[in-house]
């Protein structure tokens, strides 16, 4: 699962290293693993490997990391409001930085940590970078010159990584918090500007299928069978329900407090549940607990579990690695099936759309992100310059336009949907007409040819 969340108060900021990020790390026998910064703007800033609290706090700050100059223009970072009954409040104004956390499904973290295979953790944290490798493809900011008002896209986040191994209730429980900081650098401008995260959050769900595929990939390789789902997370097959429901106590304490507070607010019962949910989770926490060696961890968790599920954890390898299909032909076939499942209810997508059903429907199997995207790339897909990665097919394309409805627009977004759709549909004819006369044209001339003879 990949969740983000906007750290808006600059003490809570600064906090969050030291209370929430640089303790819990529990697999090395009690030594704490440090953090390690991340991403190209993390490297044009001389950032590099274990990050320290003076420099995290320095970006808390909107400052340069090794110089303490300013970084990004806005530096007011409060601003006040009046509400209805004429009281002022002051509210944050900036975001500090967002946190990307990104876990693998509970079964993953039993066979890793409960299990005691280093293998899976290793696979969670080269998954992890895949991942955030994608992530950061999608990093923007605004650009507000000359009466443009636009999104440009930089790629480049400036990040700190921290792997957890447990929950706050001492659970198995696998994630890593991807730190990203509200900067990154225009090089048009020339300058660092805040980070425009729209792009990242409209391609979570392609960023989580890459996590997820390729976790998948490393574990059928250790001999593990994955539970085959296209859509969501997975599961390791032999790690029962009931396993996986005694190791997240967490997971029920916030279903206890999320029932209690419906409970006593009813009218909150048609709000997000999911949000409220996050809330809690934020809310209500115990403080993570230092220095625990992961051979107290593991006797804590066996002592919990009955022989037969202790027997069924020995037992989860039960074949080596099977050989694998040509990965060219599993891409074609998934691409495919995503194309299919996609344009039959739209005749625009996002190609990272199309990407991440692909990695659905091959999730585990021997293919990579740039074998799907080998194939997207030679597909005789209609692009429109001015919406980078939407495309469409002259097919479904002229299929919706066929449909009367959808020839008026009744709202200003149908309006720019429908300009988009319209640019589109020009260059389908535009491409159409031109094979045309390049296979039409001979054949017409012949026949006036041999007619005229």
């Amino acid at each position: 699962m990949l969740s983000p969340k906007a750290q808006c108060s600059l003490a809570d900021a600064k906090r969050y290293f030291g209370e929430h990020l640089a303790v819990g790390e529990y697999y090395m026998q009690g030594q704490q693993l440090r953090g390690q910064w991340y991403g190209k703007g993390a490297a044009d800033l001389g950032l590099s490997g274990v990050a320290n609290v003076e420099q995290f706090g320095r970006l808390c700050d909107n400052l340069h990391p090794q110089t303490g100059q300013r970084l990004t223009m806005r530096q007011k970072t409060t601003r006040s409001n009046v509400d209805a009954d004429g009281a002022e409040h002051e509210r944050a104004n900036r975001r500090v930085f967002y946190d990307f956390t990104i876990s693998p499904p509970k079964s993953v973290s039993i066979a890793a940590l409960v299990g005691n295979d280093r293998r899976i953790v290793e696979a969670h944290e080269r998954a992890v970078t895949m991942a955030l490798e994608q992530l950061q493809s999608f990093a923007s900011t605004r650009v507000r010159k000359d009466g443009q008002c636009t999104d440009r896209t930089t790629g480049n986040i400036v990040a700190a990584t921290f792997r957890h191994d447990t929950s706050r209730a001492l659970d198995p429980h696998l994630h890593t918090h991807c730190i990203v900081f509200n900067a990154t650098y225009d090089a048009v401008e020339g300058r660092w500007k805040a980070l425009q995260n729209h792009d990242m959050l409209v391609a979570q769900k392609f960023v989580e299928n890459v996590f997820y595929h390729e976790l998948a990939r490393s574990l059928q390789e250790f001999g593990y069978e994955v539970g085959s789902r296209n859509v969501g997370d997975f599961q390791i097959s032999g790690i029962s329900k009931e396993l996986r429901d005694l190791f997240s106590k967490r997971h029920r304490q916030i279903d206890e407090k999320t029932r209690e507070l419906l409970a006593c607010q009813p009218e909150k019962a048609d709000d997000n549940i999911a949000a409220i949910r996050e809330h809690i989770a934020h809310k209500e926490r115990d403080r993570k607990i230092p220095e625990i060696g992961l051979s107290r961890l593991q006797a804590h968790w066996d002592g919990q579990m009955t022989l037969d599920q202790r027997n069924s954890l020995r037992n989860l390898i039960h074949a080596q690695p099977t050989s694998r299909e040509d990965a060219k032909m599993v891409a074609g076939r998934a691409v495919a099936w995503a194309e299919e499942h996609l344009f039959d209810r739209r005749s625009v997508v996002n190609e990272h759309e199309l990407w991440r059903h692909a990695l659905g429907c091959a999730r585990g199997q021997n293919v990579t992100l740039k074998d799907i995207q080998a194939v997207t790339s030679k597909r005789d897909y209609i692009r429109d310059v001015k919406h980078v990665g939407k495309v469409t097919t002259c097919e479904h394309l002229q299929r919706e336009w066929e449909i009367p409805e959808l020839r008026t627009c009744k709202k200003s977004s149908d309006a720019v949907s429908m300009s988009l759709r319209w640019r589109m549909r020009s260059k389908a004819l535009s491409r159409i007409a031109a094979v045309q006369r390049r296979w039409v044209g001979p054949v017409l001339s012949g026949a006036i040819a041999s007619m005229t003879s």
